[in-house]
């Protein structure tokens, strides 16, 4: 596999894949996909949840080996990589989950599989700290970044760097990022489009892969959009737009992506009095109506999710009170799941799922009563909503013996929506909903917030993606520091007035509840 194989047959370019090939149980992962990136270029690829992505990069970097097709890299042809072969050809990744160790040093994480020795064999630690020094300069980072700090003391976006800086001291020149703005708090975004502009000029080619097509727009040069495993087009972007790029990845237009908004308001489901929690969070209070959507904006460590959290009792509430239903809610998960208020969090790999079971295991945990008769299990109750379940939402493959931690981003977070579905929550809490998924099921987890609503449901909907809360909610509250800076009803939606609201930037006068 390390040897190079003969008769190259690409056009110029520092990597290249023709006609790659990949099937897990007979089912086709990649079919005929081909795939080229130039010397500072930044290639997107795109594709719903499930077309490919995820296994074409893994192929790249040397953890699968196709089954049919070749690689090229560096003019040599190759059948297959592995990891340290990827490597050695200059192929670095950085991926959502940060592969960092928190108790080291910023200068010990980006020398981690490459440290400097001195003429003894031993780590040159000065010398470490210095060349650490260089890396984060190239990257813009060194006036903000200390070498020696810990990794556990950075910031999310700082912990990028890091990462982007460890593939570099790998040298590598074949850089994939892996939905990297997905982790990020709004305010980092542009300093990550700086350092990745920034290395596409000193000629690294770069992979970006984004359900994000706004940035698409903004960074990439080229984007190829995967479907169903199969390369449907490449593109030049500034030859392209958002609606071909949709079609292409879903099959078919996306002209409805919200759903209208024709429900009322009902009675008062939740409110919160004088909330203040664990000191972080601020006199807070607001309204959850049945039949409505209210939405909870603000920048990263502004609150909202540690209101989200308190709400179903994954918090400790210092002072104040939530009334749900007329009555103080129950302050245990437990407790608030069994009243029909419910968490979908913004970790579901975490705290959503257990990774290693079943479709089946999954949707079935919270609901184990209804499959009940007699303290004994019907398994064929259990079979049935189960395989409802999979069915209303839409879950791929549709198999409930497929183990979670195999599914798809976006058929995961279906898996969680749908096993709380089946238990008829009257109050559902989604935290960054569609975090990661693809166009196509974001579509679909609007619809089913919409139709909730319609079921008397309320639900409160925390996000970072401004526009998904201007196209769903009733109404949103605006966080700023752990208190809410202001509500704003449909009339006054925009993202310009979240923001100014969420800076503290703005004169806006909250409305009454």
């Amino acid at each position: 596999m390390d040897e190079p194989m003969s008769e190259p047959d690409f056009p110029q370019a520092i990597l290249s894949l023709k006609n790659i090939h990949k099937t897990f149980g007979g089912i086709h992962a990649l079919a005929d996909v081909s795939f080229d990136l130039n010397k500072g270029e930044i290639h997107a690829l795109v594709g719903e949840n499930g077309a490919g992505k995820s296994t074409l990069i893994k192929i790249i970097t040397g953890a699968y080996t196709p089954d049919a097709g070749v690689i090229q890299i560096g003019g040599e042809v190759y059948e297959g990589l592995t990891p340290t072969v990827a490597r050695r050809l200059g192929i670095g990744a950085v991926y959502q989950e940060f592969n960092l160790l928190p108790d080291l040093s910023v200068a010990e994480n980006i020398f981690l599989e490459t440290p400097p020795l001195n003429k003894i064999g031993l780590i040159d630690t000065a010398k470490r700290a210095r060349d650490a020094y260089t890396f984060l300069e190239r990257l813009g980072a060194h006036t903000h970044i200390d070498t020696s700090e810990l990794v556990k003391n950075l910031t999310v976006g700082e912990q990028q760097i890091v990462e982007i800086a460890k593939a570099l001291a790998m040298n590598a020149h074949i850089l994939i990022m892996d939905e990297p703005s997905a982790v990020l708090p709004s305010a980092d975004l542009d300093r990550l489009f700086s350092i990745v502009k920034t290395l596409r000029s000193e000629g690294h080619g770069i992979i970006y892969i984004s359900h994000r097509l706004n940035e698409i727009f903004e960074i990439a040069d080229r984007v190829t959009v995967l479907k169903d495993g199969q390369t449907m087009a490449t593109r030049v972007v500034a030859q392209t737009n958002s609606a071909e790029l949709v079609r292409l990845m879903v099959g078919r237009e996306m002209t409805d992506m919200y759903p209208p908004k024709d429900n009322q308001p009902a009675d008062v489901l939740l409110e919160a009095r004088d909330l203040c929690i664990e000191g972080t969070v601020f006199n807070v209070n607001f309204q959850v109506r049945a039949c409505e959507v209210l939405g909870m904006a603000g920048l990263g460590g502004s609150g909202r999710t540690t209101v989200c959290r308190a709400l179903v009792g994954l918090g400790k509430i210092r002072s104040g009170q939530v009334v749900y239903r007329g009555q103080p809610a129950p302050r245990s998960t437990a407790g608030a799941a069994a009243v029909g208020l419910v968490l979908i969090p913004e970790d579901r790999k975490t705290f959503g799922l257990v990774l290693n079971q079943s479709v089946r295991f999954n949707v079935s945990l919270p609901n184990l009563l209804q499959f009940q008769r007699g303290g004994l299990l019907r398994g064929q109750n259990e079979n049935e909503a189960v395989r409802r379940v999979i069915s209303d939402v839409q879950i791929r493959p549709e198999d409930p013996d497929m183990s979670a931690e195999n599914l798809s981003g976006g058929n995961q977070q279906k898996v969680v929506v749908g096993k709380w579905l089946l238990a008829n929550p009257k109050l559902v809490i989604f935290d960054e909903p569609t975090r990661g998924i693809d166009v196509g099921a974001k579509a679909e987890i609007y619809l089913r917030i919409r139709e909730l609503t319609r079921n008397g449901v309320g639900v409160i909907m925390a996000s970072s993606e401004l526009p998904e809360l201007i196209g769903i909610c009733d109404r949103i509250l605006v966080f700023h520091e752990g208190r809410v800076a202001g509500e704003l009803v449909r009339e006054d939606f925009s993202e310009e007035s979240i923001m100014r609201l969420a800076t503290a930037t703005s004169g806006i006068t909250a409305p009454a509840s």
